[in-house]
């Protein structure tokens, strides 16, 4: 059996060539487009790492203000809650005086109040009296102080002090301006 051979053995080769050429020059152009891609990269990362060190450098320079502003602010809490405080003693004081004068007016010839005492919005006074209609008046008359609520006569008892029985009498409330 004969053998033929048709194809030119010169026309195979350049072909060949061709394709190792054009795979070469994809491949360098390949290279080179990554190159790029890296290269703006790269300039953009040390741009940002240069404006990172720039930003830590005024940071570093703005910590004495920041300082400064911290401590300020502090200062300004302290005095306002120092303020507050001054505000609620003077409204505690004028309350207290309120309640002074309006307990005075209020108590007649046989009652005498032993203890008054504050808590919050809470009060409880403590007296004693000759008898119960004096008790009653004295109620009625601290119900009509308007920052005196809720009054209640809690406990009225017959006590015996130096001799002499006396009613005692407990009252309780709710006080506020």
């Amino acid at each position: 059996m004969i053998k033929i051979n048709l194809v030119p053995r010169k026309a195979g080769r350049p072909v060949l060539r061709f394709d190792l050429y054009l795979l070469l020059g994809v491949c360098f152009l390949n290279f080179v487009v990554l190159m790029g891609i890296y290269w703006i990269n790269m300039s953009h990362i040390s741009a940002d790492r240069s404006g990172i060190e720039g930003a830590k450098k005024e940071i570093a320079s703005l910590d004495p203000v920041n300082r400064e502003y911290l401590r300020i602010e502090t200062e300004k809490k302290e005095i306002q809650r120092r303020l507050k405080v001054m505000e609620d003693l003077k409204e505690g004081r004028a309350l207290a005086a309120r309640t002074l004068y309006d307990l005075a007016r209020t108590v007649k010839e046989r009652i005498w109040v032993k203890t008054f005492k504050k808590n919050e919005d809470f009060f409880e006074i403590e007296g004693r009296s000759l008898e119960n209609e004096s008790i009653s008046d004295f109620v009625e008359g601290i119900s009509t102080i308007p920052y005196f609520r809720n009054v209640e006569l809690k406990r009225v008892e017959d006590v015996n002090e130096d001799g002499l029985i006396i009613k005692k009498f407990i009252l309780q409330g709710n006080i506020s301006l």
